[in-house]
């Protein structure tokens, strides 16, 4: 029976690895001075039986004290034995040359006879490795497209840690320059007001020194001529000529310190100073709420848009589709304008539930109908039973109470579009949104037939009170008598 290649192998450095006294392997290899190698226990004994230390080999003269163990060549005799043990019946002590089917094990020709493997198939070891060569291999080939698939995950999933990494960095340094720029005006616009209420405290500091020295001119002499009236009369002497002189001069006094007061510029400084101070923020503000308006001729026919194409709502409920079908989108509207670079931002107010917005290309709209995928151009976010869908991926998103108004965020230099909830600014929802046309803003109404109306721009204003009402047809835009059928 052949042998397997690992003993052929073995079988191949055995006369390398064997000591010459004892012609088995060697056990603790030690090294003369004149290079040849035995087992430690074999040198000794053979330098017993002579009377002097020679090397069994050469017959040169070798010291005792100059033997040096040969490490190499213990761990390599170490792992030719633990191949040949694995390679060994552990029963028989023989070489495993044998495979068993039924028993799927390497057996020795002695277990192929036992009465255990005899009525078993049994092949020699290379016609077993030919059969399952296929099998085999097919396994190998099997771990190495795992292998390669990790691989790729490994390397994808490092560049994301990349992009993410970086996307942390330039996110971080954004928000730092945004807030450095507002920080810059603030301080400036601080030191500017504070500039003037100084010049002002000046100025009218000024102005009162010299009304106030003025003042205590006129005081000395109106006690002057006080003392010399009391005078005449505490003599009983009345100098008419002087009386005279004295009503003339005091018809010409200086204006009271009551009339100063006024002057003093208290209402320059006590107005509304944040109202003041974020006018002039909005000039600083890279992306400012756009004004959105709706085109009529875009709109389904059981659409009604308001005069002023800033609101729409459903002419009959009834005829209106599921706003969430996950098949399409109606009916529909899309604004005047279109974006096809920048960063632009508006605001919708919304009611009830069963609405839709985002944007769309014109190529998606059929009729007033869109067709809700975002390979045919569409990104809509839409809300029913409190919560939000969004359909890159499909999935919904819990709503913590009903919106009233809702932002949206159009990047097209870096391809997403974002929704928020503009009460607080929370961050609902982000999506890509890259597309070789050009998008335009698309609303769907509640289907309860309530409006929906794009925010006007007093709604940013700081001092505006966002009261929502809802007695007409237009909701908070008081729309009664403006709509017109498309």
């Amino acid at each position: 029976m052949a042998s397997s290649p690992s003993s052929s192998s073995c079988s191949g450095l055995k006369p390398d690895l064997t000591c010459s006294v004892c012609l088995d392997y060697f056990q603790d290899p030690v090294l003369t001075r004149c290079e040849h190698t035995f087992c430690r226990r074999c040198v000794q004994e053979f330098w017993r039986q002579q009377r002097r230390n020679i090397c069994p080999i050469c017959r040169k003269i070798c010291p005792s004290d100059h033997l040096l163990r040969n490490r190499a060549l213990a761990g390599v005799i170490d792992s030719l034995r633990r191949q040949e043990d694995a390679q060994l019946c552990g029963q028989h002590r023989q070489h495993r040359s044998f495979f068993c089917h039924e028993d799927q094990e390497l057996i020795c020709c002695q277990c192929r006879d036992s009465a255990r493997h005899r009525t078993h198939p049994v092949i020699g070891i290379e016609e077993a490795m030919a059969r399952y060569k296929e099998g085999i291999e097919s396994t190998l080939n099997s771990l190495q497209d795992r292998r390669t698939r990790c691989e790729g995950l490994k390397s994808k999933s490092e560049k994301y840690m990349t992009r993410l990494q970086e996307w942390a960095r330039q996110t971080e340094c954004q928000i730092k320059n945004s807030f450095r720029k507002l920080h810059i005006h603030l301080n400036d616009e601080e030191s500017y007001l504070i500039q003037q209420v100084r010049q002002e405290e000046r100025d009218s500091s000024r102005k009162l020194q010299n009304m106030t020295e003025e003042v205590f001119q006129e005081l000395r002499i109106l006690r002057n001529n006080i003392h010399e009236i009391e005078m005449q009369m505490k003599d009983g002497v009345l100098n008419l000529k002087g009386l005279k002189d004295i009503q003339a001069r005091l018809a010409h006094t200086l204006p009271t310190p009551v009339l100063i007061m006024h002057k003093v510029p208290f209402g320059k400084f006590s107005g509304p100073m944040e109202y003041r101070v974020w006018k002039k923020l909005r000039k600083l503000l890279d992306t400012v709420p756009a004004t959105v308006t709706l085109d009529p001729d875009t709109a389904h026919p059981n659409l009604v848009v308001s005069a002023d194409r800033t609101s729409l709502r459903l002419a009959n409920t009834e005829l209106a589709h599921d706003v969430c079908s996950k098949v399409s989108l109606e009916p529909c509207v899309l604004a005047s304008e279109g974006y096809s670079s920048g960063c632009h931002y508006w605001e919708v107010e919304v009611s009830g539930e069963s609405w839709a917005l985002g944007v769309s290309s014109r190529s998606a709209l059929h009729n007033g109908h869109l067709t809700l995928t975002p390979q045919s151009g569409n990104w809509p976010l839409t809300f029913r039973n409190g919560e939000y869908e969004c359909f890159y991926p499909l999935h919904t998103l819990p709503a913590p109470g009903k919106p009233h108004y809702i932002g949206v965020f159009l990047n097209l230099d870096r391809g997403y579009l974002s929704f928020y909830d503009a009460e607080n600014m929370s961050h609902i929802f982000t999506v890509p949104s890259k597309c070789s046309e050009k998008l335009y803003p698309c609303f769907v109404p509640p289907s309860s037939g309530k409006a929906m109306s794009i925010a006007h721009s007093e709604r940013w204003e700081p001092s505006v009170t966002r009261g929502v009402s809802t007695s007409c047809p237009g909701g908070s835009r008081g729309l009664e008598g403006r709509w017109s059928e498309t």
